[in-house]
C-alpha cells in the first residue's frame, strides 16, 4: 500500500518518477502546458480521452490502468490510488522507441492483442492490415506497456530498410547486442547468444515483415525455427500479408472508428476525427473544429476509411484548405481511382488517394526532392539529402511539415516506407532521371566509405564503425548498384574500406559475401590495369576476413591470387597489403623465411608510401617471426615498436591485437608480469571494441602467461574462457592452440588421461587446416606421455619434431628436453643417438596414425 494522495500530487510525482517536465509530459499527451498544470494544482480533471493519453505517457501498468482512468474522472475516490505507487518499477531490457506522439484510440486492439499473447497456447501474433493502417505504431504501443509482463525484454526490430530476408538476422542479433565473429552461420550465432541471455520471458516484435515474406520462405522460417527453439520468447508481427506458420494468431487491424452521421455532436469521442483533430493542431495551434467543420470532417474520415496515416496527411493541409476542400479533394480523386487504376488493390485505393492528393498539391520542387529521397535506405542525414536529392533545409523543413518527411530527435530523416515506395514509383517514371539519381546515391556512398577508411584505423575507429552502421542499408546499396552498373573503379577505392569495416565489427561472414559478389563480377567482366587493380585489392580484403574466420587455406589462396595480379599492374600502394597480410599467414603456417620475405618487400612499399599502420604491422610481425625463431630479444624489440607506432595511429583494434601475440616472447623472456599486464589492458580494449575475436585471444595469453608463471588452475580457467569466448563463432588455429595451451594445464595440473583427450581434440583441428606448427605442438605434448608407456615410439615422435623445420623454436626445445630426460632415466635402454631414432612417417602420415 501506499500514501493516499491527491490525483494531482500523485500525477506530479509519477510525472517526476519518470523523469518528466510538466512541457515533457503535455507533449506526450498531446495537450497545452497549461492542462498539465491545472491538473496537478487539482484545479481540473482530465476528459476522459486526456485521461487514456496520460495513462500511456505515465506507463500506468495494464492490470490498474483502468483504476487510474475511475479515478481520474471521479468515478472512483482517490484514495482508490492508494494500492498503485507513483514510483516506477526498475525497466525491463527494451529497445523499443518513444513514440513523438501519443496514441489516439486503438484501445480495444492493444486490449485484443494483450488477451491472445496472455494464452498460453498463444507465442505468434501476426498484426494484418493496409500499408498506413497504423501497424507500426500500434506494435510500438503494445511492446511500450507490456515491459511488466516480459521480464526477460522487449525487442523492437525495424525491418522496413531490409532489403533481403538474409539480413534478418543480422537485424534481430543488432537490437539483442549480439555480434557476429568468425565463419559459423549468424543464425546459429545468434541462437546461442538468445540461449545464454533470454532466460525468461521476452517479446521479439518484428515491424514490417511483409516485404521479405514475397521473395522466399526464410522470413517465415525464422519465426518457426525461433518459437520452436526458445519456449520463452513470444513474437508479434506486423505484416500486410500472414505468415502462414502453424500456431499463427491472426489480429486483423482495421480503420480507426468513423462516427454515425447522426453523432456528430460527439465526433472527437471517435478515434478517427481525433486523430484528425490532434495531427491538425500540430500543423496550426489555432486550429478549432466549429460546427460547420464538422459535416466536412465526417466526409474525410469516411472517405479515408479511418486510415491513421492518411488522416495525418490530410490534416497538414488545414493551414491552406478548409476541411470542406479537403474533403472535395479526396472525394474528386478517390473517384478517379476507383475507375481508373484497376491494377491497384482494393484495399490500397483510399491511401492511394490520400498520397495522389497530397502529391498533387505540394510545388513541383517538393515533388522532385520527395522522389529523389526515395532512393535512400533506412534514412538519411541533411548532408545526404542536399548532395543527392538536391534538397534544401527549407524543402526537408517543408515536407516534415506535411507529414511526408520524418525527422527523428537525432537530426536524421526518413520516409515512412509506403510513402518512400510511393515517391519511388514517381522516380522511375523517367528512367534517366532515376538511373543517375541511384548513380549519385551510389557516388556519395562509395565516397563515404573510402573517407572512413583512415578513421577505421585510427583512434576514431568506434565513431567510424558506428558512422557506417548507421548507414549501412544505404552502403549495401550503393555496393549493389555499383556493382551491376560496372563502377570498378569506385568500388576498388572502397574495397579497403568495406573489407576493414566488416573485420573491425565482426561481421567476417557478410563481409565475404559482399567482397564474393565483387570478386564475382569483376571474373565476368573484361580486364584492364583499373579492373585488375580493384580486384587485387577485393581479393586481399575477402583473404583477410577468411583469415580471420580460421580459413587459412582459403585465405592464404586469396593472397597468392592477388600478389600475383597487383604485381602484374604494378600498383605498390595495394601490393603492400597484399604481401603484408600473406607473410602474416605464412608465419603461422611455419614457413618463417618466406613469411619475412614477403613482410619485408610488403614494409618497404609501406614506408616508401609513409603508411604508419601498414609500417606497423610489417615491423610487429618481423618481429613476431624472429620470436618464433628463437631470436626472442630481438622479436620483442621489433613488436614492441610496431605496437608503438599501432598507439600512435590509435587504432584499439591494432593495438589489441600487438598486446595479444607478445606474450610468448614475453614469457620466453620471463616477463611473466609484464605479460598479464597486457592482457589485462587488452581485454579491456575488446570489452570496449566488442572485439570477440581479440576477446578470446586475450584470454588465451593470459593463460599462458598464468602457466609459466606456475599458476595451473588459473590457466585453464583463462583457457575455458578463451573457448567459451570463441564459441561456435570461430574454427581452425585459434581453437587448436587453444586446445593445446589449455592440454599442457591440464598436465601440469597432473590429469594426464584428461591431458591426453585435449591434445588428440587439437591435433585434429590442426590438421584440418593443415597446420605443421600446431600438429608439432601436440605431438610434443603427445609425446610426453608416449614416454610412459612406449619410450622408443616417444623417442621418434620427438625427433620429428626437433628436425622439422616448421616447428617454432619454443615446440623443438620442448621436444629436445623430453629427449634429453630420457637420456638420464635409470633403467631406460639407449638404443642410439637422438637423431637415429627418427619416426620413418612423415608428420602427416604419423598424425593421421595417432588420429585413427
Amino acid at each position: 500500500m501506499h500514501e493516499d494522495l491527491p490525483f494531482g500530487l500523485w500525477l506530479k510525482k509519477r510525472r517526476k518518477a519518470l523523469d518528466l517536465t510538466q512541457s515533457a509530459l503535455a507533449d506526450r499527451v498531446g495537450c497545452s502546458l497549461a492542462t498539465i498544470e491545472k491538473i496537478e494544482s487539482e484545479e481540473r480533471r482530465p476528459s476522459t480521452q486526456i485521461a487514456e493519453l496520460l495513462a500511456g505517457a505515465l506507463e500506468i501498468p495494464t492490470n490498474e490502468r483502468e483504476l487510474f482512468l475511475k479515478v481520474a474522472r471521479r468515478l472512483k475516490p482517490t484514495d482508490g490510488l492508494a494500492s498503485v505507487s507513483p514510483i516506477v518499477s526498475p525497466p525491463v531490457k527494451t529497445n523499443v522507441p518513444i513514440p513523438p506522439t501519443p496514441l489516439i484510440g486503438r484501445e480495444s486492439e492493444l486490449d485484443g492483442i494483450r488477451h491472445l499473447l496472455a494464452n498460453p497456447e498463444c507465442r505468434l501474433v501476426s498484426l494484418i492490415g493496409q500499408g498506413g493502417i497504423g501497424k507500426t505504431r500500434l506494435g510500438i504501443e503494445f511492446a511500450l506497456r507490456q515491459r511488466e509482463s516480459f521480464p526477460g525484454g522487449v525487442y523492437y526490430v525495424a525491418l522496413a530498410s531490409i532489403n533481403s530476408p538474409e539480413l534478418i538476422v543480422p537485424a534481430i542479433a543488432d537490437v539483442f547486442s549480439c555480434s557476429f565473429s568468425g565463419p559459423l552461420d549468424p543464425k546459429e550465432q545468434l541462437f546461442g547468444h538468445l540461449a545464454r541471455t533470454v532466460r525468461q520471458p521476452a517479446l521479439l516484435v518484428l515491424d514490417n515483415l511483409e516485404h521479405l515474406l514475397a521473395e522466399s520462405s526464410v522470413a517465415a522460417d525464422l519465426v518457426a525455427e525461433i518459437l520452436q527453439r526458445f519456449s520463452n520468447i513470444k513474437i508479434l508481427c506486423t505484416s500486410r500479408e500472414r505468415l502462414n506458420l502453424h500456431g499463427e494468431w491472426m489480429f486483423d487491424l482495421r480503420g480507426l472508428p468513423v462516427p454515425p452521421l447522426e453523432h456528430l455532436d460527439r465526433m472527437e469521442e471517435y478515434s478517427a476525427p481525433a486523430l484528425f483533430v490532434n495531427s491538425a493542431r500540430r500543423i496550426n495551434p489555432k486550429f478549432n473544429l466549429t460546427d460547420e467543420d464538422k459535416p466536412a470532417l465526417f466526409r474525410i474520415c469516411q472517405l479515408l476509411e479511418g486510415i491513421p496515416l492518411a488522416l495525418e496527411l490530410a490534416a497538414a493541409w488545414v493551414g491552406m484548405l478548409t476541411c470542406a476542400e479537403i474533403a472535395r479533394e479526396i472525394e474528386s480523386n478517390m473517384d478517379f481511382l476507383a475507375t481508373s487504376m484497376r491494377n491497384i488493390p482494393e484495399r490500397h485505393r483510399s491511401l492511394r488517394a490520400s498520397f495522389d492528393h497530397s502529391w498533387r498539391l505540394i510545388s513541383n520542387a517538393e515533388r522532385d526532392t520527395l522522389s529523389r529521397l526515395s532512393i535512400f535506405h533506412g534514412g538519411f542525414d541533411r548532408s545526404a539529402a542536399e548532395k543527392v536529392a538536391g534538397a534544401n533545409l527549407p524543402q526537408l523543413s517543408s515536407l516534415v511539415s506535411k507529414s511526408l518527411v520524418r525527422r527523428s530527435d537525432s537530426g536524421r530523416y526518413s520516409l515512412h516506407e509506403v510513402i518512400r515506395q510511393y515517391a519511388y514509383s514517381h522516380l522511375e517514371e523517367d528512367e534517366t532521371y532515376c538511373h543517375q539519381t541511384c548513380d549519385r546515391h551510389c557516388d556519395f556512398y562509395l565516397d563515404f566509405a573510402s573517407e572512413h577508411e583512415s578513421k577505421l584505423k585510427s583512434a576514431s575507429q568506434q565513431a567510424a564503425v558506428r558512422a557506417m552502421t548507421a548507414e549501412l542499408d544505404n552502403l549495401r546499396a550503393a555496393w549493389d548498384w555499383g556493382i551491376r552498373n560496372k563502377k570498378f573503379e569506385s568500388l576498388g577505392k572502397t574495397a579497403r574500406a568495406f573489407g576493414w569495416y566488416y573485420e573491425v565489427a565482426g561481421m567476417i561472414h557478410d563481409g565475404i559475401e559482399q567482397l564474393e559478389l565483387l570478386v564475382h563480377a569483376l571474373n565476368d567482366s573484361p580486364r584492364d590495369a583499373q579492373t585488375n587493380k580493384t580486384l587485387g585489392t577485393c581479393l586481399v580484403q575477402q583473404g583477410l576476413l577468411y583469415f580471420r574466420s580460421g580459413q587459412f587455406a582459403c585465405a592464404q589462396k586469396l593472397y597468392n591470387q592477388s600478389i600475383a595480379i597487383l604485381r602484374a599492374v604494378d600498383a605498390p600502394a595495394l601490393l603492400a597489403d597484399a604481401l603484408i597480410f600473406s607473410g602474416t599467414l605464412k608465419h603461422l603456417n611455419g614457413d618463417y623465411h618466406e613469411a619475412k620475405a614477403l613482410i619485408e618487400e610488403g614494409l618497404a612499399h609501406a614506408r616508401a608510401l609513409n603508411n604508419d599502420w601498414f609500417i606497423a604491422y610489417g615491423v610487429y610481425n618481423l618481429g613476431h617471426v624472429d620470436s618464433l625463431m628463437g631470436d626472442y630479444q630481438k622479436g620483442y624489440d621489433q613488436m614492441q615498436a610496431g605496437l608503438a607506432l599501432w598507439r600512435k595511429v590509435g587504432d584499439p583494434h591494432s593495438i589489441s591485437l600487438g598486446l595479444n601475440f607478445l606474450v610468448d616472447t614475453q614469457i620466453a623472456l620471463k616477463r611473466y608480469d609484464e605479460a598479464k599486464a597486457s592482457m589485462r589492458e587488452s581485454i579491456a580494449l575488446c570489452e570496449q571494441t566488442k572485439n570477440r575475436w581479440g576477446m578470446g585471444t586475450a584470454q588465451r595469453y593470459l593463460g599462458l602467461a598464468m602457466l609459466a608463471d606456475g599458476q595451473y588452475n588459473e590457466a585453464r580457467d583463462c583457457f575455458q574462457k578463451s573457448l567459451e569466448v570463441f564459441g561456435e563463432y570461430f574454427e581452425g588455429w585459434d581453437i587448436s592452440i587453444t586446445l593445446a595451451y589449455l592440454a599442457d594445464a591440464t598436465l601440469l595440473a597432473g590429469d594426464e588421461a584428461e591431458a591426453k583427450e585435449i591434445y588428440l581434440d587439437s591435433l585434429h583441428h590442426a590438421r584440418r587446416i593443415n597446420s605443421a606448427p600446431l600438429m608439432l605442438m601436440n605431438l610434443a605434448g603427445l609425446a610426453q606421455l608416449e614416454s610412459r608407456i612406449d619410450p622408443d615410439r616417444a623417442r621418434g615422435w620427438l625427433t620429428l619434431v626437433v628436425d622439422h623445420p616448421a616447428a617454432t623454436r619454443e615446440t623443438k626445445d620442448r621436444a629436445y628436453q623430453i629427449l634429453l630426460a630420457f637420456e638420464k632415466r635409470p633403467g631406460v635402454e639407449q638404443n642410439g643417438t637422438v637423431r637415429e631414432q627418427k619416426s620413418s612417417q612423415s608428420l602427416e602420415e604419423l598424425v593421421g596414425t595417432i588420429l585413427k
